[in-house]
């Protein structure tokens, strides 16, 4: 038989345990978590983009196992990539799946920085290396993120080569003294880099990245092949945003932002709200075999494609 005391105790204890617990879930759900990719770093295009998928800490077990169901549902073998937006159309329904739970959830986001490197003095500066200039812009998009959240947050980015390793180091550093500056309450509290392969928010930054910078690009320069494949994952995900293409920043959102840099390539060519589009169909392989047959010919028969 259980004395008094010691009922006591048990529900002392477990009115503490359950505190702890609603603490914990109120911690989670004040951190933000990050996932960021990049796109067109290997100067064969006239821009770059780096992107950024994020959400609430306490939403992330969620947030993966959706993507990977879906993943798992449209048939995509191995990484989500957009190098591999070819003839899948399983892969290109999953980048619509993922916009769409972005643009209707109640935490996620994605914002990206596209950097016209024409424009950008740096990128050709010889003060300063590409790698350098690559990370600088790197660093201003994750101080938006922690900035905008006003919370802390934790990255983690796609471990990609660079002469200098600890790139991701300094940009936690150098991102925390921006946000000092301006007296916010959003902090990083931590810069990684990870496989991707590990990592289904990297593969869906990916994605969404490759997407952006390629529309941007064509753009820029309308002779660069693209493949048809990929032609028809464009014009979907911009239906999805209310738009005719995906060139375009954006208007401030917290769902979906497109940040133009620097400053002389904002609202080139225009500044677009989202407007959120629910109806937009899948691709089937009957589409991506009509846009194969009406492809430019420099875009569908070029070994060149990207």
């Amino acid at each position: 038989m259980i004395e008094g005391d010691s009922v006591s105790n048990i529900c002392e204890f477990t009115t503490t345990l359950s505190q702890y617990r609603d603490k914990t879930r109120k911690i989670a759900l004040m951190t933000r978590v990050a996932f960021a990719d990049e796109s067109g770093t290997d100067g064969k295009a006239p821009c770059y983009a780096i992107g950024v998928i994020s959400c609430d800490a306490g939403c992330l077990k969620g947030f993966e196992e959706f993507f990977r169901d879906k993943l798992l549902s449209h048939g995509v073998l191995g990484e989500g990539k957009w190098k591999k937006v070819k003839n899948s159309h399983g892969l290109i329904n999953f980048a619509l799946d993922a916009l769409d739970a972005i643009l209707g959830s109640k935490s996620g986001s994605f914002d990206t920085i596209v950097v016209n490197t024409a424009l950008y003095r740096n990128w050709n500066s010889p003060l300063m290396t590409r790698e350098e200039a690559f990370y600088k812009t790197y660093t201003l998009l994750l101080r938006h993120i922690a900035s905008r959240a006003n919370l802390p947050s934790e990255i983690f980015i796609d471990d990609r080569s660079d002469s200098y390793p600890k790139r991701h180091e300094v940009m936690e550093n150098i991102g925390n003294h921006m946000l000092a500056q301006l007296a916010s309450a959003g902090r990083l509290t931590g810069v990684h880099k990870v496989d991707s392969r590990q990592h289904v928010g990297i593969q869906v930054a990916d994605l969404l990245t490759g997407a952006v910078n390629a529309a941007h690009a064509r753009r820029i320069n309308p002779r660069l092949p693209l493949h048809s494949g990929k032609r028809v994952a464009l014009d979907r995900l911009a239906q999805m945003l209310g738009w005719d293409d995906l060139c375009y920043d954006t208007m401030p959102s917290d769902k979906f932002n497109i940040w133009h840099f620097p400053i002389e390539y904002r609202a080139v060519p225009k500044t677009r709200p989202i407007m959120r589009a629910t109806e937009i169909p899948y691709v089937s392989p009957v589409d991506l075999l009509r846009a194969s047959e009406h492809a430019p010919e420099t875009a569908a028969n070029s070994r060149k494609s990207a």
